[in-house]
C-alpha cells in the first residue's frame, strides 16, 4: 500500500497548493461561493445565523457589503407572499461541520461572523479538498473490493482527479453538489459491494446515506439502481435484497430514517412558504422523449468525452470486467446508460456554466473503478507503458484546457465546432 499512500499524498498536495494559490490569497476567496453553490450554501447562514429562512439578509449582505458583480447570483425564488430557496438543502449537511468552524473562527477574530466573511469562504474550499481525500479512499477501497493491483490504484488517483474536471470543481468552484454527492456514492457503493461480499449490512445507516444523497438532489435517487450491482449474481441479489426486506426490525426503521432525511426538505418549504410541497425549478424539467445523449456525451459545447477524454478509455474496462463477473459488468453498464438517459434528458441538457459535463462528477467512482480494472488486465509491460503514456498525456490536455476554461477562452456556456479547434493546444494564452 506504500505507493497508495505516496500517490494519494502527492495528489492532495497539489491540490491544496493549488486551491490556496487560486483561491485563498487577497479578494480570490469571493469566488469560492459562487453560482449554483451559493443557494446550497445560503441555508447555513440562514438557519443558524440569521434565523431567517426567507433570507431577508440577501440584500444588506451579498447585495451589499459583499457585493460582487462578478459572483452576484439570484437563488431566491417566490411563492405564497413568501421566499424560498430554490436549492435543495443537503448539501448543506455536508458542508456544516466546515462552516461551524468558520464561524467560531470568526466570532473569536476581527471577521465578521455573519456568514459570508473569508473564513466562511475558504472553510467550504478546505471542505472540498477533505471530500475528495475521503471520495479518494472511498475509491482505493472500492478497487481492492475487485482485487486491483497496488501499483494500479496508485496510478488510477491522479489520472482520475487531474485527467478529469473533479480537479477543477474541488480547486476553483468547490460550492456544487457534485463535489460531495461523489463521497456520498462512493461511500454507498464501498458498503453494498461489502454487503454483497459478506451478507452482512447495517440497512439502517444505508438508509439514512440514501436518504442524505436524495436530499442532495433528487435525481440522485438513480443510485436504488445500483443494488443489482452490488451482487456477485442475480440469484445472490434476489437473495440478498429478500433477507433484507423481511429483517423487520432493519428494514422499517431504515425507511422510514431515510424518508425523514428527505423530508426535512419539505419541513423547511414548510417553514418558508406554508407548503409542503414546492417545486422550487417551476418552468425547469425533463423531457425523457427526446434525451439529448449524444450531446451530453460528444458535443463541443459540453461534452464529456470531448473534454474528459479519459472517461472515454475508463469505459473499455467493460471488457475485462466480463472476466471477473458478467454480471456486474452488465448492471454497472446498465446503471451508467439509465444515470447517461435521464440526466441528458434535463431540459438545459448542459447544465448551465460548467467545465465539461459536471454532473458525472456525482458517479467519477464508476470511471476510477473501470480504468482500474483496464489497467489491471493488461500484462504486457509495452502495453501497459503505452497506455500510461496516452492517460498522461490526456491529463496534460485536460489541465491544459482546464486552465482555458479558468481564463474564460472556454467559454462558461460551451463552444461550437470552430470556436473549439480554434483554441485546441493554441498556446498563445501563455503570451497575455
Amino acid at each position: 500500500m506504500r505507493a497508495v499512500y505516496i500517490s494519494l499524498a502527492l495528489t492532495m498536495s497539489l491540490v491544496i497548493w493549488s486551491a490556496a494559490n487560486l483561491m485563498w490569497g487577497g479578494e480570490h476567496h469571493q469566488g469560492i461561493i459562487k453560482a449554483d453553490g451559493k443557494g446550497y450554501y445560503a441555508h447555513l447562514p440562514a438557519i443558524f445565523i440569521h434565523n431567517d429562512v426567507e433570507f431577508g439578509f440577501y440584500d444588506s449582505l451579498e447585495n451589499g457589503k459583499y457585493y460582487n458583480p462578478n459572483y452576484t447570483y439570484e437563488y431566491r425564488k417566490h411563492l405564497n407572499g413568501h421566499t424560498y430557496n430554490k436549492y435543495y438543502c443537503g448539501t448543506a449537511i455536508p458542508m456544516a461541520p466546515f462552516f461551524f468552524g468558520a464561524h467560531l473562527y470568526a466570532l473569536n477574530s476581527d471577521y465578521e461572523a455573519d456568514g459570508y466573511s473569508k473564513p466562511y469562504n475558504v472553510s467550504i474550499s478546505i471542505a472540498a479538498i477533505v471530500y475528495l481525500l475521503a471520495s479518494l479512499w472511498l475509491i482505493v477501497l472500492i478497487l481492492k473490493e475487485f482485487k486491483i493491483s497496488n501499483s494500479v490504484i496508485a496510478w488510477v488517483i491522479p489520472i482520475i482527479v487531474f485527467g478529469t474536471n473533479w480537479y477543477y470543481y474541488v480547486v476553483v468552484e468547490p460550492s456544487v453538489s457534485h463535489v460531495y454527492t461523489v463521497c456520498l456514492t462512493s461511500l454507498l457503493v464501498l458498503l453494498g459491494l461489502r454487503w454483497g461480499r459478506t451478507g452482512r449490512v447495517n440497512l439502517i445507516g444505508l438508509g439514512l446515506l440514501i436518504g442524505l444523497i436524495i436530499l442532495v438532489r433528487p435525481v440522485n435517487g438513480l443510485v436504488l439502481a445500483l443494488f443489482p450491482f452490488f451482487f456477485a449474481s442475480g440469484k445472490a441479489f434476489l437473495n440478498g435484497i429478500g433477507k433484507a426486506v423481511t429483517n423487520y426490525k432493519q428494514f422499517i426503521p431504515a425507511v422510514v430514517l431515510g424518508l425523514a432525511v428527505v423530508g426535512l426538505q419539505l419541513l423547511l418549504y414548510k417553514l418558508q412558504t406554508g407548503s409542503y410541497l414546492v417545486y422550487s425549478y417551476e418552468e425547469e424539467g425533463f423531457n425523457f422523449a427526446n434525451p439529448q445523449i449524444f450531446n451530453v456525451l460528444f458535443s463541443y459545447k459540453k461534452g464529456l468525452f470531448v473534454y474528459t477524454p479519459i472517461t472515454l478509455i475508463a469505459l473499455f474496462g467493460l471488457f475485462p470486467m466480463t472476466n471477473k463477473n458478467f454480471w456486474q459488468t452488465i448492471t454497472l453498464l446498465f446503471f451508467f446508460a439509465l444515470f447517461t438517459y435521464v440526466i441528458s434528458s434535463w431540459w438545459n441538457w448542459y447544465y448551465g456554466g460548467s467545465f465539461s459535463s459536471r454532473v458525472y462528477l456525482d458517479i467519477m467512482w464508476v470511471f476510477a473503478l473501470l480504468l482500474g480494472i483496464l489497467l489491471d488486465s493488461i500484462n504486457t509491460k509495452w502495453l501497459k507503458t503505452s497506455l500510461l503514456t496516452i492517460l498522461i498525456a490526456l491529463v496534460l490536455f485536460c489541465q491544459f484546457q482546464t486552465y482555458q476554461y479558468r481564463r474564460m477562452l472556454i467559454h462558461w456556456d460551451g463552444l461550437d465546432k470552430d470556436r473549439y479547434w480554434e483554441l485546441f493546444l493554441n498556446f498563445d494564452v501563455f503570451k497575455k
